[in-house]
């Protein structure tokens, strides 16, 4: 690792520091936990409706967009969040999704699941929006023929 002062040799580690970076307005070293190259992978390859084409543009265009998103968004307030990884399941390829336990600062709890990468040079964050499940149809009992 180039520098000490970022550990991403866990999801863990890599999450931690990415919360303590946005709480000490560090925004260089939360880019240093993110890796848009992967999220925009995630993306085309695993998080589209089945049959729908992937998004128009080579990867690097869609991984410049992302950032410039994030660059622009309002970043999280981590005061007072306390947040515990309970589980990493694999998702595909190099992605993984990761639950953690959240604790706000108000002390309310909830479960919140976030993709994750992981290479050579450490685990990244990947879409920290919380990665959810599809949604499932619901179907009333009775039908049984669709």
């Amino acid at each position: 690792m180039s520098n000490p002062e970022l550990d991403r040799s866990t999801p863990e580690k890599t999450l931690h520091a990415l919360e303590e970076a946005y709480r000490n307005g560090d925004f260089e070293l939360a880019l240093r936990c993110r890796n848009f190259e992967h999220e925009a992978e995630l993306i085309q390859q695993h998080l589209r409706p089945a049959g729908a084409a992937p998004p128009a543009g080579p990867r690097g265009e869609l991984a410049d967009a992302l950032q410039r998103q994030w660059r622009q968004a309002r970043p999280p307030d981590f005061l007072g969040v306390v947040t515990q990884v309970v589980a990493v399941e694999h998702f595909a390829g190099r992605f993984f999704t990761v639950t953690q336990n959240i604790r706000n600062a108000d002390g309310r709890t909830f479960p919140q699941r976030t993709f994750m990468s992981h290479a050579e040079d450490g685990w990244a964050v990947l879409c920290p929006v919380p990665a959810y499940e599809p949604p499932q149809e619901t179907k009333p009992w009775w039908v049984f023929w669709r």
